[in-house]
């Protein structure tokens, strides 16, 4: 009687070490699974801030060299959706969605007339822009073919979601842009790659994606 109450005992340890093996499993599963989504879900929002900064991209080159102040270098009259230096909140990337809804502009939007021109992001909110200028300067070159008379130089901040809210990604492209000459402005909505817009001036002049980096 003794040897079989023995052998209960130990059936019954036995028992509990293996459902608390069980337990231990699952909850390690569960912890993977959300840990696979979340990743799932910042790499949707991070995607979808470098669909918003493409758009932002393609605003600034298509934009037409009379839009901008012709030589000026401080507190310019610019195009819209511009910002001009100074403008923005020090740490944009922290700034709720509320403040992005009422300062930046959705991707796939015109903001001349905030109609939207293409669908654009799949994520709980829509992808944002915002362009800001942060210098200029003379080339010393005349207003010639494919030649320009400045370069100016933008911040273009850059907001995304996942299909949860929660998730945001904020990247911050600086990029640069001839003006003021001769030359073929890019196409908004672009109907090629927003790049092709620098070809044009044979290297000649800073143009295009200078550095890149995720803010958030």
């Amino acid at each position: 009687m003794k040897e079989r109450g023995i052998a209960l005992l130990a059936g019954l340890v036995l028992m509990a070490s293996i459902g608390l093996l069980a337990l231990s499993a699952a909850s390690g599963m569960i912890l993977q699974r959300n840990m696979a989504f979340n990743y799932q879900q910042d790499a949707l929002a991070l995607e979808n801030a470098s669909i918003a900064g493409a758009w932002a991209m393609a605003w600034l080159y298509s934009r037409s060299v009379i839009e901008r102040e012709s030589g000026c270098a401080d507190s310019c009259l610019l195009p819209t959706g511009i910002r001009s230096a100074g403008a923005l909140p020090a740490r944009p990337e922290f700034e709720s969605a509320e403040w992005w809804r009422s300062n930046a502009i959705a991707s796939g939007y015109n903001p001349e007339t905030a109609e939207a021109v293409a669908f654009s992001g799949s994520g709980a909110e829509p992808s944002r822009w915002i362009i800001e200028e942060i210098h200029y300067v003379p080339t010393g070159d005349p207003w010639d073919e494919n030649l320009a008379e400045s370069v100016a130089y933008y911040r273009i901040l850059s907001r995304g979601t996942g299909l949860n809210a929660r998730s945001v990604a904020v990247t911050e492209t600086i990029a640069a842009r001839p003006w003021e000459g001769d030359f073929q402005p890019g196409t908004y909505p672009p109907d090629g790659p927003v790049g092709s817009f620098c070809r044009q001036f044979a290297d000649r002049y800073d143009c295009g994606k200078l550095s890149w980096r995720q803010r958030r």
